[in-house]
């Protein structure tokens, strides 16, 4: 694509950070117009948050400009970037748990009266329901934040960023957490908003919304910028190539599936009868044979991530029977699941998967310290060596050795931190939520290869996930989810894209 001949609205010119003396950005340029989408992207790692923290006051740049509409601009502090209209969404939500919806969404800008005196409550929720009503999505206003779901959490957050008078919005993988419906109104909302002349940067590891919803497309890679490409000029294959620096084999999305081929069904590891939490999910019943990965989809509110928190103890069930090894287990509370051989990768890994502000030796070896204690001394050489062994296995990537805080680490690189900590614990049944949210598709590609390679030593996996083609392309069975009830069963075969989103919609209700 030719350079446009009017300035940009939004520069940033050879933009440079470097951590703990490691460079994680090399003078990277990027440019976006208004009324243009434009994508960036890159491998877990490659430099995407570290720029878009810096465009958003976030981090200070350690070199390099910024400028909108020509003019160099100062951006130290979050309040300037929003002073200057740049608003962000992150992959990582940010909230307030203890405030409501209305109040999250109207933070810093809350309506008064009684000259300025007193908040104007019934004026908040008003405004805040209208707001809601951009995505027509049915949240209360007085909904505690904490008291939402992950997926309703980062939907109040997208809302808050399209209702502020933003003029140049940063995305972060926006639809992560949103149905196929949601999506496509979120994709109708940036389509209406580059018509009214917004500049927007799209960040994702969805290769195909790429094509869907951007314009250009900008490629980086260990904190370099490697390419820009017009999309129409561009295919998925050659933005993998772009991102990872090599040529590489289609991946399982990119391919059709191969007919199923019947295995034996050896030995059931997990057992559900009746498994009930009401107003969650009603009367489950299902099996995890003992080298399977079932794969159970759903949309918004269905009831598949009560379950796995109710098989980890999180959420305990009202009724129903678990069954480990053909024997019923009472699991109230994580410890007890771990007791019976159970590991859990939740879906929001920053607060229930990790400590950030341990290191990765640490977190690796978290729930096997007893393991690697001798006649009650701890032995700090044999855990150096057993998350050595997870680090080199899973090709964790790090600014550093082992002992640098996981905080540190991008999304991808912590996700396999934690299935390293379950894997030390040499768990048999292996419970994943959305286990490549937020994750590139290198890493994506990893964390399926390890699954496979689990399931075929004889672990049992069961993976929850709202990504369709991620359940299609990993399951060996599939199940679907709606309203808290299971409503549909398919083999690798049967689970077209038409018959799954059939069963997860309610079927003919």
């Amino acid at each position: 694509m030719e350079p446009s001949s009017a300035i940009p609205f939004l520069e940033m010119r050879d933009i440079s950070k470097r951590f703990f003396g490691v460079t994680v950005l090399d003078r990277v340029s990027l440019d976006v117009n208004a009324g243009e989408v434009l994508a960036l992207i890159g491998e877990n790692g490659a430099g995407k948050s570290t720029l878009i923290k810096i465009l958003n006051g976030d981090y200070v740049r350690d070199s390099g400009t910024i400028l909108i509409e020509g003019k160099e601009v100062a951006i130290h502090h979050p309040r300037d970037a929003e002073d200057l209209g740049i608003r962000t969404i992150y992959q990582e939500l940010h909230y307030a748990p203890d405030l409501s919806v209305a109040e999250n969404l109207l933070l810093g800008h809350l309506p008064r009266r009684a000259g300025g005196l007193l908040i104007d409550w019934h004026a908040t929720r008003e405004i805040a329901r209208q707001n809601l009503k951009l995505l027509d999505v049915r949240i209360e206003p007085n909904a505690l934040m904490r008291n939402l779901s992950v997926v309703e959490r980062q939907i109040v957050q997208i809302v808050q960023a399209l209702s502020g008078k933003a003029r140049v919005l940063v995305m972060d993988e926006p639809t992560a957490a949103l149905t196929p419906r949601e999506v496509a109104q979120l994709f109708a909302i940036i389509q209406t908003l580059q018509q009214q002349g917004m500049a927007i940067i799209y960040i994702s590891h969805r290769l195909d919304e790429i094509f869907q919803v951007a314009q250009r497309v900008l490629v980086l890679r260990d904190g370099k910028r490697v390419g820009v490409r017009a999309v129409a000029d561009v295919n998925q294959r050659e933005l993998v190539q772009l991102m990872i620096g090599r040529q590489v084999a289609a991946s399982r999305e990119m391919v059709s599936r191969e007919a199923e081929v019947e295995k034996p069904r050896p030995e059931v590891m997990l057992e559900l009868v009746g498994l009930t939490k009401p107003g969650a999910y009603e009367d489950i019943n299902l099996q995890v044979h003992a080298g399977e990965i079932v794969g159970i989809f759903g949309l918004l509110g269905a009831g598949h991530t009560n379950l796995t928190r109710a098989l980890f103890g999180a959420e305990p069930p009202t009724r129903g029977d678990i069954r480990i090894h053909g024997k019923a287990v009472a699991i109230h509370d994580p410890r007890a699941a771990q007791r019976a051989g159970v590991g859990f990768v939740p879906i929001d890994r920053k607060i229930e998967g990790l400590v950030l502000g341990m290191n990765v030796r640490e977190n690796v070896t978290l729930s096997n310290w007893r393991e690697l204690a001798q006649f009650g001394l701890f032995r700090r050489r044999t855990e150096r060596a057993a998350a050595q062994k997870w680090i080199d296995r899973l090709g964790i990537r790090m600014a550093g050795d082992l002992e640098v805080e996981t905080r540190y680490l991008s999304g991808g690189n912590q996700q396999k931190v934690v299935l390293a900590r379950w894997l030390e614990a040499q768990v048999k049944l292996l419970l994943l939520n959305e286990p490549t949210w937020g994750v590139d598709v290198g890493a994506r590609s990893d964390i399926y290869a390890l699954l496979e390679e689990l399931a075929e030593q004889g672990m049992a996996i069961l993976v929850v996930s709202s990504d369709i083609k991620e359940v299609q392309s990993i399951s060996h069975r599939i199940l679907t989810m709606y309203k808290g009830r299971v409503t549909g069963e398919f083999t690798r075969a049967e689970a077209t894209e038409v018959n799954m989103l059939h069963a997860a919609s309610g079927g003919a209700e």
